[in-house]
């Protein structure tokens, strides 16, 4: 976990439609009959404004020391047995990984991810929306060194050219790549219904 002044409480507020997430995971698992994964990671989507003409969305690169180095993601990992809920993993995840605060969850992004776990182990991920706490107007970010080396925030332009100025953005998942272009896609849905409220 990076250096940081304490851990939060991981107190937010979460979409209606993400009422199926507010169970622990062994909860969530045991009320999907005939699955076959056992474990759920989860993937948080958090766009920057700030200092911007297009909004930019996080990524951050594996460490050259772990699995898939160098190959950039978003903050997230498994749900922990004593997550409280699978939107709690989301924020927590996020806080571990890059120390940032979630304010919100928004809704679900794309299709679950299935993939298996150098073990073996099958695993379905889900990638939600996040509203973060800026400081100041600024998201800071704060890398664990022993998982993520990198961080960039990225316009939707530059995710599709897989190139961010002089950085080549290779992806841990094809799925993935998909899923951050649908945030960007998701999140100007949400911006419209917004305006027209």
């Amino acid at each position: 976990m990076p250096e940081t002044s304490g851990t939060p409480s991981f107190n937010f507020t979460a979409h209606p439609s993400n009422s199926p997430f507010t169970a622990s995971s062994q909860v969530y698992i045991s009320n999907q009959p005939g699955v076959k994964y056992k474990y759920l990671a989860t993937g948080a989507l958090v766009f920057d404004d700030s200092n911007s003409s297009a909004p930019r969305i996080l990524l951050i690169q594996r460490s050259a020391s772990d699995s898939m180095p160098g190959l950039w993601e978003v903050p997230g990992g498994g749900v922990d047995d004593d997550d409280e809920s699978i939107l709690h993993a989301v924020a927590r995840e996020l806080w571990e990984e890059a120390a940032i605060s979630t304010v919100s969850i928004g809704p679900l992004v794309g299709n679950p991810h299935f993939f298996f776990s150098p073990s073996g182990n099958q695993i379905c991920k889900f990638n939600f929306l996040v509203e973060a706490k800026s400081v100041e107007g600024r998201l800071d970010v704060k890398l664990n060194p022993e998982e993520h080396q990198s961080f960039i925030w990225a316009s939707e332009d530059e995710v599709r050219a897989r190139k961010a100025g002089d950085v080549e953005l290779e992806f841990t998942m094809t799925d993935l790549e998909a899923t951050v272009l649908e945030a960007f896609r998701t999140r100007k849905e949400m911006e419209k219904i917004e305006a027209s409220s």
